[in-house]
Formats: C-alpha cells, sequence, structure tokens
C-alpha cells in the first residue's frame, strides 16, 4: 500500500517554488507541471500559480543568467519547461466568452510570448474569451486580425524597448480599427513610461492589473483618441535606422573582428556572433533616439554593464563600440550625447581584468 501525495497548502510556499525552479533548472518538464497542477488541485488560483510561481520562476531565470551562474542553453531549456507548464495549466481551464472578447499577441520581432501567454490564460480564467495571437505578430497582420473579428480589446507584450517603434505603428494599427490597446511588459519601461508615451489606452505591469482595467473601463467599442507622440522619428531615427549596417560594421572592425562580449581573442563565455551584439548596441541606441529618451539606453548599458561583470569581462569592448558609433554619427545630436553619456557610465562602473581605457 502506498502513502498518499502530501498535500500542498492552498497558498504555495518558498519550498515550493524552490522545488519548481530547481526542475526547471533540471529541465523536468514532468516534475514542473506535476507541481503546478497539484498546486490548482489545493485551491490555489489560476492566476496565483501562473503570475508567482511561473513568472516568478522565470524573473528568476532572468537572474541566473544575467548573474553567470546559468547558460544561455539551461535558460533556453528552463524557459521551453515554464512554456509547457502554462499549457497544462491552460487546459484545466474552461473556455469563457462572458465577460468579452480579448485579443493578446507580443510586438512584430518580439520572441519572448511567455508573459503574453500567461496574460491570455488569466484572462480567460477570468471568462474572457481570448484569442492568443503568439509571438512577433507584424502590425498589419493583427490590423487584419482585429477589423474581421472585433474584439473588445488587444493586449500587447513587449519584452525588450528595441521593439518600441514598431509598437508605436501597432498600437496605431490597432486603434484604427477602433480596438482599444492595453499595453504590458518591461520593453514598454517598469513604469509604461514608453506606453503612455506611444499613446496606449491603458498601462497593465501585469496580468492582474490586466483585469482590473478590463473590468473597469467602458472598452466595448471605444478606442482613444490616436496620439501623436513626439519621437525622434521624424528626425534622426530614420537616418540612423538606415546606417545601421555601416555602423554594425564600422564597430566590429574596430573590435578586430571580436565580439564586445568576449573576454578575449580567445574567449568568448556568452558564445555570441559580434555582428549580432553590436547590432543590438545600435538597435537600443535607435529606439532611445526614437523615443527622445537618453535613460533608455543608459538602462540598457547598465544591464550589460552587470552582465560582463558577473562573468568576469571587461567592458573595454563596450566602449570601443561607443566610440566606433560615435565617430559614424557625428552628425547625429541626440544619439552622440547618448553615446557619450553612455561612455562616461561604463567609465564609472566597476570592470574586471584592469581593462579601463
Amino acid at each position: 500500500m502506498t502513502a498518499p501525495p502530501p498535500t500542498l497548502p492552498a497558498r504555495y510556499d518558498e519550498a515550493t517554488a524552490a522545488e519548481f525552479l530547481d526542475a526547471l533548472g533540471r529541465a523536468d518538464e514532468w516534475r514542473a507541471c506535476e507541481i503546478a497542477v497539484r498546486l490548482l488541485d489545493a485551491g490555489v488560483p489560476v492566476s496565483e500559480v501562473l503570475v508567482g510561481l511561473v513568472g516568478g520562476a522565470a524573473r528568476r531565470i532572468g537572474q541566473l543568467w544575467q548573474g553567470g551562474q546559468w547558460s544561455v542553453a539551461q535558460e533556453h531549456a528552463a524557459t521551453a519547461v515554464n512554456e509547457r507548464v502554462v499549457a497544462a495549466v491552460g487546459a484545466r481551464i474552461p473556455a469563457g466568452r462572458a465577460r468579452g472578447s480579448v485579443v493578446v499577441g507580443c510586438l512584430d520581432g518580439e520572441w519572448h510570448a511567455l508573459p503574453a501567454r500567461i496574460v491570455a490564460e488569466v484572462l480567460r480564467a477570468d471568462g474572457w474569451g481570448v484569442t492568443f495571437l503568439g509571438a512577433s505578430v507584424p502590425a498589419e497582420h493583427l490590423a487584419s486580425y482585429l477589423h474581421e473579428y472585433g474584439p473588445d480589446a488587444v493586449a500587447l507584450s513587449c519584452a525588450l524597448p528595441i521593439h518600441l517603434p514598431a509598437a508605436h505603428r501597432t498600437i496605431l494599427a490597432a486603434q484604427r480599427t477602433g480596438t482599444p490597446v492595453i499595453a504590458g511588459g518591461p520593453g514598454f519601461g517598469v513604469d509604461g513610461r514608453w506606453a503612455r508615451r506611444l499613446g496606449v489606452d491603458a498601462w497593465a505591469p501585469g496580468p492582474v492589473e490586466a483585469l482590473e482595467i478590463l473590468e473597469r473601463e467602458p472598452w466595448r467599442g471605444r478606442a482613444a483618441a490616436e496620439q501623436a507622440a513626439s519621437t525622434g522619428a521624424d528626425a534622426e531615427y530614420p537616418a540612423l535606422r538606415e546606417r545601421r549596417g555601416e555602423l554594425v560594421g564600422a564597430a566590429v572592425t574596430a573590435l578586430h573582428g571580436f565580439s564586445p562580449l568576449a573576454g578575449g581573442a580567445l574567449a568568448n563565455p556568452l558564445e555570441t556572433d559580434p555582428f549580432e551584439d553590436v547590432g543590438q548596441v545600435v538597435d537600443f541606441l535607435a529606439a532611445a533616439v526614437y523615443l527622445d529618451d537618453a535613460e533608455l539606453f543608459a538602462d540598457y548599458l547598465r544591464w550589460l554593464a552587470a552582465a560582463l561583470t558577473a562573468r568576469g569581462i571587461t567592458t573595454g569592448g563596450l566602449r570601443t563600440v561607443l566610440d566606433a558609433l560615435a565617430a559614424g554619427l557625428h552628425d547625429f545630436p541626440f544619439a552622440l550625447r547618448c553615446l557619450r553619456d553612455g561612455r562616461a557610465l561604463l567609465r564609472r562602473e566597476p570592470t574586471i581584468g584592469g581593462d579601463d581605457r
């Protein structure tokens, strides 16, 4: 005779969260799904399992990668298991439509779909009819879908600020169909500052807040008036994007073909490509120019410097990139300001290995 499984509390505790993260770290899909389903059976609300357990683990995974404790492969494997957990939880949620219909998706080029999927399942658990469009939805395809099906609202997720120019096009395209837009995700800024700048109807830092917005707002048939955000799109941004390839090539040449994230000529702890790495720096700079917000670029440099330092890599290569970009953008006043401020910021950041050029 076998003993019955231990009863989990109605609200999971730190030990359960640690057990769940351990299962993700071992890519143990069966165990991770079992923990989540058992919590549901014990009476823990769907929103707490998805937002607290799964979402909390996702944030911890990001911290472990940034701190150099997990490799990219470990992070990808754990995220894939987390997505399977969300699917297992979603399979326990009955279809809803009583409260209205919402379309949920990610911006064009945005492949971090897990947060949006969590939002979709939390809304569905609360009785909303939800259509989840997944990752990287082109603006024109989204607008066509909204025209055809006429949902009460659309919720858009953005994880990285480099997608904000695309976000602006998508927001306007959705609003032109008469559909209100709820925005969420760290790509819009931790306080939603860039979401409001781009004219969204509402900002929701998480799924629970999105539910509160839907409950209190008369969404049906009402979209906010189209807002013309004042951005750098009419000045430096188009020219910077046009010169992206030239800028990236010049910076990689200055690095002698090595990544700015490499620890030396024979080492690249992050196992990345120099053209992709420099391209990301340029894309964050372009987003800062588009939003006319130098702090966007500074935040990115702080995050990247922390990731490098955790791996024992100096920021010397990154500073070389900023110098090369400044040389190529001497006639771009706002971009040049961002680069000069970034160079000063990195000089103040702690570095490893004595490379403090």
